[in-house]
């Protein structure tokens, strides 16, 4: 509203907000598009320099160091393993049985699972984008993944929305897709297009023609006899010599035959006065193998890897078998690990939501249980895990999680029999050798847990299989230790908030509701209570605690139990 507008006291109109338009040039910037290679679809002029390294560098594919890293990941990738993971409670998801998972092993008919996902290795490691595409049965579902070459797809939007589709192109002819049939697995973003992702792998074009071209040179010696360039002539003092042209190739193909190739390091005998200039640096003076040094590591550190794994020179230098070891260890954990991440990620949002058979809160996951390069920290979890249960501090079905193993129900506060409490003399008082005391219920804790299980019975809905597990222990009267004292008020400090929903109290329409059948499960009112106040009883005592005569177990300091 402009200034005259309030002199003359008008109103100012509300206009409905629609979403701005946004820039989209990418059409600018295309260059090969389409043509299946491995190009780069974006011209690349690097910070300091003006030439397009996208050209320069050619084909990705070709360098050696690109093509061993690629090789990596798709040699290894099988040790993963796909799974649907179910949520059960806060803490514990297990794996069930999903079509989706058969999906992901066998993609497309006729193409092995492992070369499928390596074709999608490589265009996301190398461009930061790949292209999934369902293909759908009549009746609507999934029979099968399409793989489409990064360089043949291409987001579209309309100038107020910047993605409505996809168009692919092959063979001079362009198909339209719409979003709900894409899945795009992209990296980052491509600040000339942010509807693409963009690889780290970009930002090492310089490296890769390097890294080509040192190759190149190298060859190029070698093929020459390793001989740097040469002039011969007459001597500039002797003014007698003339040498025509049909004389000059005739040296100059004598030279070649006694100097290179099986003739390497042959003796020449000149019959005329004839000088010799370098023009050229010797292969000791090019250095090649520190030239090629760099760009190795800096490519393979674009791609999560360590030039050991691979094999290359610059981190061979440095290599023991020891290292080796912990190259492979950090492969993974830095380069495969979050790769199988953002594409699990990805096909969670984008392929579980079109199967029925997916609930709420279902994710994608790809084990890595099977992996030997991880197979020491997996041991080093399990003797944490045996350590922690045998003392007592936590209790059978925390073990088995740490250890990489599914627990069952029965698990839950299922606690070591050597961690039972018992006393022994020490200067004539008696005291407690293991910090593991356990609890019994109250009447009214049991009383609703009781509830809850009838109500269970009666087909209500609300809590979980570790709800149902923890109400049958708080019903019979068994005796809870400390973790699951701990985990019992963390359940109620959550789900304090179900109270507010309709059917939570007696009376009220919809009881009881799912939160309420949950809220029981887990002793109700009175639960929460006697959690609330034997957690303060923990937190009160002694922070620190012996164990065994040497060893100290100190207090957690935000659940109060020991670790």
């Amino acid at each position: 509203m402009g200034i005259f507008d309030r002199f003359l006291g008008r109103k100012a109109v509300t206009q409905e907000m629609l979403p701005l338009p946004i820039s989209q040039s990418r059409d600018l910037y295309l260059t090969g598009y389409g043509s299946g290679q491995l190009l780069s679809l974006l011209r690349r002029a690097l910070p300091g320099s003006h030439r397009d390294w996208s050209t320069v560098a050619g084909d990705l594919g070709l360098n050696s160091v690109i093509a061993a890293g690629i090789d990596w990941y798709i040699r290894n990738w099988p040790q993963s393993t796909a799974q649907v993971m179910r949520v059960v409670d806060t803490q514990t998801a297990e794996p069930v049985n999903h079509p989706a998972v058969v999906l992901i092993t066998e993609p497309m008919p006729g193409v092995s699972g492992s070369l499928f996902w390596g074709w999608v290795l490589q265009d996301y490691k190398l461009f930061g984008n790949t292209y999934l595409r369902k293909v759908r049965t009549p009746s609507g579902g999934i029979s099968a993944l399409q793989f489409m070459p990064q360089d043949m797809v291409r987001p579209v939007g309309n100038g107020v929305n910047p993605l409505t589709h996809y168009t692919y192109q092959t063979d001079g002819r362009a198909f339209n897709i719409s979003l709900e049939d894409i899945i795009h697995i992209r990296y980052g973003r491509e600040p000339a297009d942010f509807r693409l992702g963009r690889s780290p792998v970009q930002s090492v074009l310089r490296e890769i023609a390097t890294d080509n071209a040192a190759s190149t040179a190298a060859y190029g010696l070698l093929s020459n006899g390793a001989m740097p360039s040469l002039i011969v002539g007459p001597d500039a003092k002797d003014n007698t010599v003339d040498i025509s042209p049909d004389d000059a190739k005739q040296v100059k193909r004598q030279l070649r035959e006694d100097l290179t190739g099986d003739s390497a390091g042959g003796i020449v005998v000149m019959t005329g006065a004839y000088k010799m200039d370098r023009v050229s640096l010797t292969p000791s003076e090019l250095a090649l193998d520190a030239v090629r040094r760099v760009p190795e590591e800096r490519i393979c550190s674009a791609m999560g890897l360590n030039p050991m794994v691979l094999g290359l020179g610059s981190g061979l230098e440095r290599s023991t078998y020891s290292n080796f070891e912990r190259a492979q260890q950090a492969a993974w954990e830095d380069g495969m690990v979050p790769l199988l991440r953002v594409i699990s990620d990805s096909l969670t949002i984008s392929l579980l939501p079109d199967y029925p058979e997916t609930l709420p809160g279902d994710y994608f996951h790809f084990s890595v249980d099977g992996v030997r390069a991880l197979a020491d920290d997996q041991e080093n979890e399990a003797i944490r895990a045996e350590r922690l249960y045998k003392a007592g501090i936590i209790d059978r079905a925390d073990a088995k999680r740490i250890a990489g193993l599914e627990a069952v129900p029965e698990d839950t506060g299922a606690m070591h029999p050597a961690a039972v409490p018992t006393t022994a003399q020490e200067n004539g008082a008696e005291v407690q050798t293991v910090k593991s005391v356990k609890f019994r219920p109250t009447e009214g804790m049991q009383v609703a847990a009781q509830r809850a299980l009838d109500w269970h019975d009666e087909g209500k809905n609300g809590g979980t299989l570790v709800g149902l597990a923890r109400a049958n222990q708080i019903a019979n009267g068994e005796v809870l230790s400390e973790n699951t004292i701990i985990r019992m008020y963390s359940f109620f400090s959550r789900h304090e908030v179900d109270k507010r929903a309709e059917g939570f109290t007696a009376g009220e329409a919809g009881y009881p509701s799912p939160g309420r059948v949950a809220w029981d499960l887990w002793g109700g009112d009175p639960g929460f209570a006697f959690a609330r106040s034997k957690r303060d009883t923990i937190n009160a005592e002694e922070k620190s605690h012996t164990c065994a005569p040497g060893v100290v177990y100190k207090t957690h300091p935000f659940y109060g139990y020991p670790v």
